[in-house]
């Protein structure tokens, strides 16, 4: 494992064990598996009920829920993140559940050699945290078939008025969490897909993309 991959595994495992910390986190951030961001993201995707979908770095999978709403008996969701610790608490949560129809990969995503294509790749808050965020988009746009879509929530600073006087707090709580919101995602996610979707949310501290893989 690359050296940054192996410090971000390790940072990640740790804010997994203290899911209180972890979880008042998502209070503050509306981030929790009932968040009205992740409910907007997974509609830009389109699903059915036989679709085949990717969550690029699911964490303990509060994507899972809203997702299953979507999926029959055919469909499949693939979970994806480097975090050890992460992945036991989603592989919890799905057998609490008992969605059988959800697999879980503990790799990085750039790593990941998969022999199928996807219909639809989700990312949520994680394309400011992951290392070499251009070769994850890249990845994604290789995994999908053609016209598939790609969805993702971002985070950066806000330009709102008078939101922006928080950026300076919000830089602190981003530190934390390991988020650089210096990078050109959404330049590069245009140079990639056709976007169909985007929406700025949460006072200007999230925004939702969505784009399609052309043919």
């Amino acid at each position: 494992m690359k050296q940054e991959d192996e410090i971000l595994k390790q940072k990640y495992d740790k804010l997994a064990k203290n899911m209180l910390f972890y979880y008042l986190t998502m209070i503050v951030g509306r981030t929790t598996e009932n968040s009205i961001f992740r409910k907007k993201a997974i509609s830009v995707l389109g699903l059915t009920n036989n679709s085949v979908i990717l969550d690029a770095a699911c964490g303990t999978g509060y994507n899972f829920k809203m997702i299953e709403r979507y999926l029959g008996k055919k469909g499949k969701l693939v979970g994806i993140d480097i975090s050890s610790e992460s992945l036991r608490l989603a592989k919890a949560l799905a057998h609490k559940n008992n969605w059988n129809n959800i697999e879980l990969l503990n790799m990085s995503i750039t790593d990941y050699k998969p022999k199928i294509l996807y219909d639809a790749v989700l990312c949520t808050y994680a394309k400011e945290i992951i290392p070499n965020f251009k070769s994850v988009i890249d990845m994604t746009y290789n995994l999908l078939k053609p016209n598939g879509i790609f969805s993702m929530i971002g985070m950066k600073l806000s330009s709102q008025i008078p939101y922006k006087h928080m950026n300076f707090f919000l830089k602190r709580v981003y530190k934390i969490w390991g988020v650089d919101v210096s990078r050109d995602i959404i330049g590069y996610v245009k140079s990639k897909f056709k976007i169909n979707f985007y929406e700025e949310h949460f006072f200007g501290f999230y925004y939702i993309l969505g784009g399609t893989k052309l043919p």
